[in-house]
């Protein structure tokens, strides 16, 4: 059966609109399960979903296996379905058509959830990676000194990309060196207010980015509700091609561009290329590098928007095999005390904290 089902187009729409309005999914989450949903009628020629049945959902687990896809994106894909499968038994048209239990085939081996969801290997830059790669950025034109202090902006906040993007130039407060992620107006992971004070890395970064405001404000006149970074003007040349003309006042609609200048950035220092989100993890390595306080940890912590220090442990910042076996093979005075994971959590809460 080839071309689009109608009736699905329609139950997908419902759902869709569903989990929009009535569970508060992001745009983003809806793409995904989207994806995962044309993955599926692929598989079943776009059979109607009143087929659906034991075999279909077998069937369509060994095809994602056998595409060759990722055990994570085989997981959250499989994931989608049952979700969607369940939602669609109990809605009037489907409950006779579709069996509860069929769902449960898309079910996948306890063997493979484990591969699946286990803690990917992640690599990310170093501070000093980051120094190279500012060190030899241009900086004369507009453009240039926006992507100069946008990396640097970056590894001091930690900031992710899509609430970068939306940052506008009064949402910095410089007395305090205080980022204030408003989710009214600042697009910040699951809606929540983060505020960031800018990290002490260095003493290089921050200068940058205070040299780029006031570059904002008395040469290009930004206001208030201007953009922190805003995309590049474009114009026609001679041969009527676009190309850079200098700053625009509007903000990117999207951070594609901006994971563009990272890379580029990387790619001309000679070093791998890394994305805007891989500064996080540079930043939890610092804090193990330096050492720091339970209390300095909990501040940390809480400026990248973590909830709590434990997220932070456990999700970001995995120490390199260099750093490994230094902390395990450095001598110990006996005065010193180990700190373990739920000792650490212990003295967080002791803390109130």
């Amino acid at each position: 059966m080839s071309g689009k089902n109608a009736g699905n187009e329609r139950t997908k729409r419902h759902y869709y609109h569903h989990l929009k309005h009535a569970l508060g999914r992001s745009d983003q989450t809806i793409r995904q399960i989207a994806r995962s949903l044309t993955r599926f009628e692929t598989f079943t020629g776009r059979r109607d979903f009143k087929s659906f049945d034991q075999r279909q959902a077998v069937g369509f687990k060994e095809s994602l296996t056998k595409a060759g896809l990722a055990p994570a994106t085989v997981h959250s894909s499989l994931n989608d379905l049952k979700l969607f499968f369940g939602w669609l038994a109990l809605q009037p048209g489907f409950k006779r058509a579709i069996k509860p239990s069929d769902i449960d085939y898309f079910n996948l081996s306890e063997k493979a959830v484990r591969a699946a969801t286990a803690p990917a290997e992640k690599s990310f830059p170093t501070l000093q990676m980051i120094e190279r790669v500012v060190a030899v950025m241009p900086s004369e034109s507009a453009v240039e000194k926006r992507d100069r202090a946008l990396i640097a902006f970056t590894a001091i906040t930690g900031i992710r990309d899509g609430a970068l993007v939306t940052l506008k130039l009064r949402h910095f407060d410089e007395a305090r060196r205080l980022v204030l992620q408003d989710p009214k107006e600042v697009s910040t992971k699951f809606s929540k207010r983060i505020d960031t004070f800018l990290f002490p890395l260095n003493d290089v970064f921050e200068p940058i980015f205070l040299d780029w405001i006031a570059y904002l404000k008395s040469e290009l006149l930004f206001g208030d509700h201007d953009p922190l970074f805003s995309k590049t003007a474009l114009a026609q040349d001679d041969d009527r091609c676009f190309k850079a003309d200098g700053l625009s006042r509007e903000h990117w609609a999207n951070a594609a561009p901006v994971r563009v200048i990272f890379k580029d950035a990387f790619r001309r220092a000679g070093l791998p290329e890394f994305t805007p989100h891989r500064f996080r993890d540079m930043i939890v390595s610092e804090m193990y590098r330096r050492g720091l306080s339970v209390s300095e940890f909990k501040a940390w912590s809480q400026n990248l928007g973590h909830e709590g220090a434990m997220t932070t442990l456990t999700s970001y910042g995995k120490l390199s095999l260099e750093e490994q076996g230094q902390l395990v093979r450095r001598p110990k005075s006996q005065d010193e005390e180990p700190l373990t994971l739920s000792a650490l959590d212990e003295a967080l809460r002791k803390r109130g904290l």
